[in-house]
């Protein structure tokens, strides 16, 4: 679990960590807490958390492959 690990990164250093992320990610599994967006684009799977207009948590989750096929339609 690595919590928020990219926050002091520039966008240099942002995307240099996401490609380890990526290579790391063939031989481990990986949660990262992040709001970076570079960080989330070397993501397999987006987790999340909202709030509705009646103050109520939802849980979303989107696998960025199938969101990119959605996306190319």
């Amino acid at each position: 679990v690595l919590d928020e690990i990219d926050a002091a990164l520039d966008e240099a250093n942002s995307g240099r960590l996401a490609s380890i992320l990526t290579e790391l990610q063939q031989y481990s599994q990986l949660i990262v807490i992040t709001h970076n967006r570079q960080t989330m684009k070397a993501a397999r799977v987006l987790f999340g958390v909202t709030i509705n207009e009646h103050h109520i948590s939802h849980l979303i989750s989107m696998r960025l492959e199938q969101a990119s096929q959605l996306a190319a339609r």
